[in-house]
């Protein structure tokens, strides 16, 4: 019933590159890299959640399904 190795790295790398990109946006919008109006930059910023949630959510998914040893075809 063991994590396989090739499954929890794929999944922690898109846990990571969720985060990363999420506070890649973060940097962008404190610092007003692209001169967005109020509206963009709220925009902006919740389709950065979503995208990082969904990643977060997609990764955690794919470790319950794929994770375990059992049922390897």
């Amino acid at each position: 019933m063991a994590m396989r190795p090739e499954v929890r790295r794929r999944a922690f790398v898109l846990m990571a590159f969720a985060v990363i990109q999420w506070g890649f946006v973060l940097y962008i919008l404190n610092n007003q890299l692209f001169g967005l109006v109020t509206t963009q930059r709220i925009l902006l910023f919740c389709l950065s959640c979503f995208g990082g949630g969904f990643l977060l959510f997609g990764a955690l998914l794919y470790m319950v399904l794929k994770g375990n040893n059992d049922n390897v075809n």
